[in-house]
């Protein structure tokens, strides 16, 4: 059965019936130069964005343009390709280098579209719009990027959708081979999606799940790793939308989930979310709210020490469009990291100013 569902997705990349070599081929730039300054109260995760608060007092200052993006979308007749990278590939401050962030191609299948390459993915699809470049990772919000094979159908008022994903995964037993690929599995993500315009306010709500599986090649235990997840967004009025997204799952560390704890292999359960109200007055002026938890289950970590049990995030900004395409923007958020083994909460109050030119 995976050897011909492995055939069928060759045969879909490879059809000539997809290919229109004389077209062609389109490029379209875009991207965005941004500054940010943030003053921490506490020890924040990595100082230029925030996951959680780390142990410790002090007050810290950071300046960064790492989050500068730059990406093409690229059109040739029916082949439709993205690339796009930011500067936070491991580096020193002032000596950044790339860091890929999306890099796929997608052709129609029939009525459905083939997608292969890095992309995000397809469990709990929305962000809050916050200025922290981690848009509330391991505080709520799950699913990050990953090299995989997609396949979708996208209607006015319906989604379907299905990956076969590369299996990053914790390496438990310390032979330097991930235990996602030694499983020799791919990981499962799928998600169904219903849009719809009750009362006139138009609605869209989600579901999503993942599983993966994973194996300690030296002691031959096995595990997996798996999240259930749903996600809404309704425009309340013209200019006022309201989003938010929930999940529970285990070992979700490669997913954003379970504040960033490593796995285990009797399972790391956690569960969380987050919501956000964005409203807009004018076409140069916006508003975000909102907050959001990742809380992992007590018992599974009674052995781990300095484990992080419990993540919690409120967030405020200001966005205001100086001249076209020229962005500031303001924002103040209170975090809370509960710690067990021993017992502490570490607290920050974080401070952010952006300034960002699109193009």
């Amino acid at each position: 059965m995976k050897t011909r569902f492995f055939c069928w997705l060759a045969l879909l990349m490879g059809s000539p019936l997809l290919a229109e070599s004389t077209a062609p081929t389109k490029v379209d730039w875009y991207g965005y130069f941004k500054l940010d300054l943030a003053r921490d109260s506490g020890v924040s995760s990595n100082g230029n964005f925030i996951l959680y608060v780390k142990p410790g007092s002090n007050a810290t200052l950071n300046l960064t343009a790492r989050q500068t993006r730059l990406g093409a979308n690229v059109e040739r007749g029916r082949m439709k390709g993205k690339v796009e990278f930011d500067f936070y590939g491991e580096s020193p401050e002032n000596k950044n280098t790339l860091m890929l962030r999306h890099a796929y191609v997608a052709v129609p299948a029939g009525p459905l579209m083939l997608e292969a390459g890095q992309s995000s993915d397809l469990i709990s699809p929305l962000v809050p719009a916050t200025l922290n470049y981690t848009v509330a990772w391991g505080a709520g919000n799950i699913g990050y990027r990953r090299p995989q094979v997609k396949l979708y159908q996208q209607t006015e008022h319906f989604y379907w959708g299905a990956a076969v994903a590369r299996n990053l995964s914790a390496d438990l037993d310390g032979d330097k081979l991930v235990d996602g690929e030694t499983s020799g599995k791919p990981a499962l993500q799928g998600r169904l999606g219903l849009t719809g315009s009750p009362a006139g306010r138009k609605l869209s709500l989600g579901g999503s799940a993942h599983y993966g599986w994973c194996s300690c090649a030296t002691d031959g235990r096995n595990y997996n790793n798996w999240s259930l997840a749903g996600d809404l967004k309704m425009a309340l009025t013209p200019k006022l939308a309201l989003l938010a997204e929930g999940f529970t799952g285990s070992n979700l560390g490669q997913y954003a989930g379970a504040i960033y704890n490593t796995d285990q292999v009797g399972g790391l359960r956690s569960s969380g979310g987050w919501l956000n109200a964005q409203y807009q007055p004018t076409a140069r002026f916006s508003l975000s709210a909102g907050g959001g938890t990742d809380r992992v289950r007590r018992a599974d970590l009674a052995l781990v020490n300095q484990a992080r049990a419990r993540n919690t995030f409120v967030f405020a900004n200001a966005q205001y469009e100086l001249v076209p395409g020229y962005r500031l923007g303001l924002e103040l958020s209170r975090w809370k990291t509960t710690y067990l083994n021993p017992n502490a909460a570490q607290r920050d109050t974080r401070l952010q100013w952006s300034m960002q030119g699109n193009f």
